[in-house]
Formats: C-alpha cells, sequence, structure tokens
C-alpha cells in the first residue's frame, strides 16, 4: 500500500511512449524515494524487536531479499541517470527502471509465498511463491494504473484507464489461484478453512 503504486508505474512504462514516460515518472518523482523507506524501517523493527524471528525469516529469505534489493538499487540508479541521458541510453535507463521495478515487485511476492507455506523446500512450494509473485505484480501493476488515473489527464489518463482494466483481471485471477492453492500448501490455512469440527466442537 505504501509502495506498491510506484513500482506498478515503473512496470507500465514500457506500454508508454516517451512524452508519456517522462508524465509517469513526474507523477511519482516527489514520492518514490521516500515510499522505500518503510523496507528498511520493517527489517529494522524486526531485528530490534523479534531478533530470533529476524535470524530465521531473513536466512530462509536470503535470495528474495537479496533480489529485491537489487532491483531497487537499480530503480534508483535508472530514475536519476534516465533524466540526463540522451538516445538510446535513455532507453536503457528506462528498460532498467521497469527491470527494477518488476524484480522488486516479484521478489516481495515471492517472499510472502515462502512465508505462507512456512519456508518449506519442495517444487510445489516454490510454484506456489512464484504465483504468488505473479499475483503481487499484478496487484502493483493495478495500483500504478489507478494512480496515473488519478494523477494525469488527456491520453495518458484514458490509457492508464486501460491499464487498470486489464490489472484488475490479472488480480481478481492471481486471487483466485492463490485462494485455491493456499490451502494445499499450507496445513495451517487449511485446518482454519475447512477443519469444521474443530470449529464447532
Amino acid at each position: 500500500m505504501l509502495d506498491g503504486y510506484d513500482l506498478g508505474v515503473g512496470m507500465l512504462m514500457p506500454a508508454a511512449d516517451a512524452g508519456e514516460q517522462e508524465m509517469m515518472v513526474a507523477s511519482i518523482g516527489p514520492f518514490w524515494d521516500a515510499n522505500e523507506t518503510w523496507l528498511v524501517l520493517g527489517v529494522g523493527l524486526l531485528l530490534v524487536a523479534f531478533p530470533a524471528a529476524h535470524g530465521i525469516v531473513l536466512g530462509a529469505l536470503y535470495l528474495p531479499v537479496a533480489a529485491m534489493l537489487i532491483g531497487l538499487m537499480l530503480r534508483g540508479v535508472a530514475f536519476e541517470f534516465r533524466v540526463k541521458a540522451e538516445g538510446w541510453q535513455r532507453e536503457l535507463w528506462n528498460w532498467l527502471f521497469w527491470f527494477g521495478s518488476f524484480l522488486a515487485s516479484f521478489a516481495q511476492g515471492l517472499m510472502l509465498g515462502r512465508y505462507i507455506t512456512g519456508f518449506h523446500s519442495g517444487f510445489a512450494y516454490y510454484v506456489f511463491a512464484m504465483l504468488v509473485g505473479a499475483s503481487l505484480c499484478g496487484g502493483y501493476v493495478l495500483l500504478g494504473a489507478t494512480w496515473l488515473t488519478f494523477k494525469t489527464e488527456g491520453p495518458l489518463q484514458k490509457k492508464a484507464l486501460a491499464w487498470a482494466r486489464w490489472g484488475l483481471i490479472w488480480v481478481a485471477l492471481g486471487v483466485a489461484l492463490v485462494s485455491l492453492a493456499t490451502p494445499l500448501v499450507s496445513q495451517t490455512v487449511y485446518a482454519k478453512w475447512f477443519d469444521f469440527r474443530a470449529r464447532w466442537c
């Protein structure tokens, strides 16, 4: 909720032309950097309040956390350098801004999926985590499209409305698939959803 819309705007960059990309970046310019501080704050609070959990969680999620940080660094560098670049170099930085946004978003979903499964190893658990990652990307695209609908006007706003419709379909499909798969990979969720005897006895 605090950072998803600017990640979504970054993932929508390839669908816009050069002029629209400038408006998209300008719409998130005053906010995107501050919004990412909650990630650092969250890790710091986890370390201070729950040091044992910090070691377990970050130990199990080492690779997704590293991928997310790489994505966030790519976004930060690309955001600053694309302003000064021209020609193919600006296109390169725009692509890196998109890739950094996608990588950070997918890694966050991957971490959530791994957390839901209790960090269990196995092919099905990793497929579920990737499904959650893809669904989270769809959610961020929807947030980014609605942000652009609110902040822009003219042809870009019309494009953003179309992107929001596709994002809504993506999110609805993701929610349905994740809801169907979650009881299969998490015994805790299965018990809470389907163990009627424990609920009524």
